[in-house]
């Protein structure tokens, strides 16, 4: 049976997932879909995977890779080559689509240890092969494409176990190719928790986590990764770097945080010793509340972050279009409940949704719903019950899904995020909206869902036709005025997707040339023939 590009491009368990009557409805309403747009399928990447650049490696070098790796553990077969070309950055998935791989990886090396890690990097630095560490290819930022060829380095094959629970310091060591539901059950078993759960949980590794700097949908409670890592353990064509697991130091500066969203310029990461919680899903409270306005709900989230008595773990608010939306998919327009909110006051087009949950002990988490209850309504917040939140957390990895039925019916779908302050927010809010409403014929939909004492993320996800023929010019030249407006907006480049390749071209303007000097020094020490990732990431040569 033949190998077709759609089964590369497809996200998570390759499934084919179709849009439901109702949202399809609204789309059609929206976008002014005919019968037609509805019926022919645009670019399905039906084809057969054929490579023209074939392996520059030698047959020499293949023989010496596979005395490290094995011979199994080694491919070059096409199929193997195309499926380690991209992650899911929507232009990647348009070139799938029509079956275009400029430049693929030379082969395809699975270590089975961290002493093969060690003898391949070792390998590829003195032959100048590029080496791209890859773990579950979720990443949306360009950040596992190989246009020098080289080295896809699978860690999730074999690296992908725990190798240590320390239940007296409550620490786990864990290979970097874990899968997040692996790793999430074993601790389970042991009646903990990693706490981390970002939107590709299902279908990213822990080193990839740690590599991108991300953030999981309880970040607010539990931290980022990076708040979470006690140790890490890095191979670099220099040799290996292993921090200590202490609880803090005064050892001069700590080296390992240059590895935390290196996105494997620097090295391979091997291991990772993070912190661990009890699991007490008995004790969880949730909590919903509707706001009249996007104002009211942030000014209600600052509040409730700066008051001291507690923080939730999920924190989340959809501003209106994201509220309206959800209210419409679920059929919750018709129902009698709704012609109450909009009876008090909260109404569409204007009225925001937020889901709160408390985890721990169960006297705080008691204590901090019912805090968080009363700011709430002292910001004219309505509390609605439990439910609402419960049923979001129920489905919360499924609208991943949702991208490959829209891009078949042309519809141009992505996401971009940012950090800003609270001074910041709204007037960045209502900046970015202009901007993408300026596009005809568009769903724009925004939330908050990692959340500080001194500001937050926004997370805008964005629907539009796409221009036929013309899909990546239409895309990028979007895109770059989106970005251009958060960065002018006093944004950040990102808050947990990383930079890649994508959001490279602004690095200098965002952080300095000094500081991209200071990072190229770094690189040049660790990785002296250029080898790790290169040509373009984060803004490095």
């Amino acid at each position: 049976m033949k190998k077709t590009y759609r089964e590369i491009l497809k996200w998570g368990d390759k499934r084919e997932q179709k849009i439901d009557d109702i949202t399809l409805n609204i789309l059609k309403k929206i976008f002014s879909l005919s019968k037609q747009d509805l019926t022919e399928k645009h670019l399905l990447g039906d084809n057969e995977i054929k490579l023209e650049k074939k392996t520059s490696l030698s047959e020499v070098q293949i023989n010496d890779l596979k005395k490290i790796a094995g011979d199994e553990n080694i491919h070059t077969d096409d199929f193997s080559r195309a499926n380690f070309s991209y992650g899911k950055y929507y232009t990647e998935l348009l070139l799938l689509r029509k079956g275009l791989i400029a430049n693929p990886p030379d082969a395809v090396i699975a270590p089975k240890s961290h002493n093969d890690v060690v003898m391949l990097v070792n390998y590829c630095n003195e032959n100048m092969i590029p080496i791209i560490p890859v773990g579950g290819q979720s990443s949306v930022t360009k950040g596992v494409e190989t246009p020098k060829g080289g080295i896809a380095l699978d860690l999730t094959k074999h690296l992908n176990q725990v190798l240590e629970v320390n239940t007296i310091n409550m620490t786990v060591k864990v290979q970097a190719g874990m899968f997040g539901p692996a790793f999430e059950k074993y601790l389970n078993k042991l009646g903990y928790s990693c706490g981390h759960f970002p939107q590709s949980f299902e279908f990213s590794t822990v080193g990839g986590w740690v590599a991108a700097k991300g953030a999981g949908q309880a970040s607010t409670g539990y931290g980022r990764i990076d708040d979470m890592i006690v140790a890490l353990k890095i191979v670099t064509p220099e040799g290996i770097i292993e921090n200590k697991d202490y609880p803090s130091k005064a050892e001069a500066w700590d080296t390992y945080p240059l590895f935390i969203g290196s996105e494997g310029t620097l090295g391979v990461i091997t291991e990772i010793t993070m912190k661990i919680r009890k699991l007490r899903p008995e004790n969880t409270q949730y909590a919903s509340f509707i706001f009249k306005s996007f104002e009211n709900a942030v000014y209600a989230m600052r509040k409730i972050m700066q008051a001291d008595f507690g923080k939730p773990h999920l924190f989340r608010i959809s501003d209106p279009e994201e509220t309206d939306i959800a209210f419409k998919t679920k059929g919750f327009e018709e129902k009698f409940s709704n012609k109450v909110l909009k009876a008090l006051g909260y109404l569409p087009g204007k009225r925001c949704l937020m889901f709160v949950s408390v985890e721990g002990d169960t006297r705080y988490t008691k204590f901090v719903k019912r805090q968080i209850k009363k700011t709430a309504k002292k910001c004219k917040g309505f509390y609605i019950g439990s439910g609402p939140t419960k049923n979001w957390l129920e489905q919360r990895y499924s609208s991943a899904y949702m991208r490959e039925p829209l891009m078949d019916l042309g519809v141009m779908t992505d996401t971009v995020e940012t950090a800003v302050t609270w001074d910041n927010l709204i007037t960045l809010w209502k900046s970015v909206r202009a901007y993408v409403k300026q596009r005809n014929k568009t769903v724009f939909m925004s939330h908050i869902s990692h959340v500080y004492s001194n500001g937050a993320n926004l997370y805008f996800t964005f629907l539009s036709p796409t221009e036929k023929r013309n899909e990546e010019n239409d895309y990028t030249q979007f895109h770059k005025g989106l970005i251009d407006t958060i960065y002018n907006n006093k944004g950040s480049l990102s808050h947990h997707h990383g930079i890649g390749r994508v959001l490279a071209p602004w690095m200098e303007a965002a952080v300095s040339r000094e500081v991209i000097s200071a990072m190229q020094a770094i690189k040049n020490h660790f990785d002296p023939n250029g080898i790790m990732n290169p040509s373009g990431m984060l803004g490095l040569k």
